[in-house]
């Protein structure tokens, strides 16, 4: 009996998977920068599902203006890990904010 093997195009699959976000996603602005939501938070805080847009580190650094590599001082909410795959790197572990989080971060950066 002979294995068969699959090989993964992660391009053709991020390629998907941004399409869909295209599709399925809400277009996000705050200030000057603007981004894509792509998840949506279905966990209950204790009001029923968030429903409230999930946002990556790159996203939210991108809304509130500051280098890619940062992290929110005093989240709310905790951040939620995922594993994330990219074209470059592969499969990697990233954090989604909520975007309640990120629109403070933004307000405390503009005081």
């Amino acid at each position: 009996m002979s294995g068969s093997t699959v090989t993964l195009n992660n391009l053709m699959i991020e390629t998907h998977l941004s399409e869909i976000a295209e599709d399925n996603g809400r277009f996000i602005q705050l200030g000057s920068g603007a981004v894509w939501e792509r998840w949506s938070c279905d966990a209950d805080h204790g009001s029923g599902p968030c429903h409230e847009p999930l946002l990556t580190q790159g996203q939210a650094a991108t809304l509130v203006g500051q280098p890619v590599v940062f992290c929110l001082d005093s989240p709310a909410m905790a951040p939620i890990k995922v594993t994330v795959l990219g074209a470059e790197f592969g499969f990697q572990l990233s954090e989604l904010y909520h975007l309640s989080d990120v629109v403070a971060e933004f307000r405390k950066a503009q005081d």
